[in-house]
Parts: structure tokens; C-alpha cells; sequence
């Protein structure tokens, strides 16, 4: 079984709009599925929704618990082997993408997280919806505790794929503890998919898979990005100095686009 999960925050003209797309699909796919939505104390009712998609059902947190913890609380209340993690701002593009993703997870059995292509609304790809876990430019990112991104167009193990937009093995996400949720927004699906392959887990990415990802429609990212980038850095690379070094070298590469 498949568990479709959204949190939403004051996005649910969005959000309606994504289960316009999602719907259909997981409909069609034949799967046994779910659709499990979470209003993250936002004050915004999800009324009516549980009751216009099939296999819906609404829930409201007491709190904010920002992304990963909403993704958390949803994880919970659910058995389904496989977890869907989407943003509200997302939109399937393609058809029976549901299917395809769940065909790339179960394709090889190390393989715990698959992600697609995420695609502005004009179709061009957008940066950084994985980081390169091969080759020395992405190697020297990670040391720095960034990422390599170069554009893919075939299916390759990476580092980590975005949260917008993520099929998770249900069972090796509850074994790692899910999301932290001290990562409050960013960095959390970047931090999961570095504990999954310390497990031994492999990330795959799927670019034939497009994803449509309106990006930016939650909170300011500077300031929690910030915040999120300091608990990253200490929690990962207690080696300060090797980690500057590296990030520097990352950076000065930046410039020289390579």
C-alpha cells in the first residue's frame, strides 16, 4: 500500500491544485493508496478535501511542526510500506507517475528512496532538486556539507533527492527516525537521505519521472535556511575546520563552473 503526504501551511490554493493531479493518478495506477493531509497550525481549514478525493483524509497538528515534523506525524498514522512525501506546490506533469516511481524504489532492494525531476511551470529543470554522489566535484560538496548539482538525464544513485517531491520505503524511514525535526524547514530531506545511506540505503534519482515544483511558497529562505545550515554542519562535521576547508574549495570550484 501507498501513502500519499502533504503538509500544508497557508497553501491551500496550492494544495487543492496538486490533489487535482495526484488524485487521478494514484487512482489509476491500480495501487491500493491513501492520501493522509496535515494542516501544520496554519489556521487554515482543510474542509471538504477529505471529502472530494477518494481515500483522503484531513488531520490539524496542535502546533507548527514544520515540514519534517508534519511529514513525521503523518508517517504515524499510516501502514502503508511506501511513503510519498510531496510538497503543496507540486503538480504531476506526467502520466502514471505514481506507478513509475514505485517501479524505480522496487527495481533494486538497497534502493529505499526514489525522486523525480522537479520542473518549473515552463518546463525547464530546477536546480537542486538532487545532489551528485559521484565524481570528485560532487565529493569535495559533500565534505563541505553542500551539494554538487549538474543537470541528469539518466537514472543515477545521488547523495540526496528533494523533499518536494520523495517515494520512500516506509520501514527504513521509521528505522532512521524519520525526519529530525530539529531541522525545521530545508536541509531535513538532505539530512534523511545521508542517514538512510549510512544504513546502507541508495538514493535514486529518476529524471525520465518530471514533477512540476512552484518552489518558495512557505517561508522566507534565508532566515530558516540559515538556521538550518548551522544544526547541519554541527550535527554532520564536528570536524570544523576540515569542513571550512572543504567548503571552500567547493566554492572557489563554483566560480570556476566546474
Amino acid at each position: 500500500m501507498l501513502a500519499v503526504q502533504i503538509v500544508n501551511f497557508r497553501t491551500r490554493g496550492y494544495l487543492e491544485r496538486c490533489l487535482e493531479t495526484v488524485s487521478p493518478d494514484a487512482e489509476g495506477s491500480g495501487l491500493a493508496y491513501e492520501i493522509n493531509l496535515v494542516d501544520n497550525a496554519s489556521g487554515e481549514p482543510l474542509d471538504g478535501l477529505a471529502e472530494r478525493f477518494d481515500h483522503c483524509r484531513a488531520f490539524e497538528a496542535d502546533r507548527n511542526l514544520g515540514f519534517g515534523g508534519g511529514h513525521n506525524l503523518l508517517a504515524a498514522k499510516t501502514e502503508a510500506a511506501y511513503l510519498l512525501i510531496l510538497n503543496p506546490d507540486v503538480e504531476f506533469v506526467v502520466a502514471d507517475t505514481t506507478e513509475l516511481l514505485l517501479d524505480a524504489l522496487t527495481s533494486q532492494p538497497d534502493v529505499k528512496v526514489v525522486g523525480p525531476r522537479l520542473v518549473t511551470a515552463t518546463g525547464s529543470p530546477q536546480a537542486y532538486d538532487h545532489g551528485r554522489l559521484h565524481g570528485w566535484r560532487a565529493q569535495i560538496a559533500l565534505r563541505g556539507g553542500h551539494s554538487y548539482w549538474r543537470e541528469l538525464n539518466a537514472r543515477q544513485e545521488v547523495a540526496w533527492v528533494s523533499g518536494a517531491a520523495m517515494l520512500v520505503e516506509r520501514d527504513s524511514f521509521v528505522e532512521v527516525g524519520g525526519f529530525d525535526e530539529e531541522l525545521f524547514l530545508y536541509k531535513e530531506d538532505e539530512d534523511l537521505c545521508l542517514r538512510l545511506r549510512r544504513s546502507g540505503a541508495r538514493i535514486l534519482y529518476a529524471p525520465e519521472v518530471r514533477v512540476c515544483h512552484h518552489g518558495t511558497v512557505v517561508a522566507n529562505r534565508n532566515a530558516e535556511l540559515e538556521r538550518s545550515l548551522g544544526y547541519y554542519f554541527a550535527k554532520h562535521f564536528p570536524n570544523r575546520r576540515s569542513r571550512t576547508a572543504f567548503a571552500a574549495a567547493h566554492q572557489w570550484l563554483g566560480y570556476l563552473r566546474l
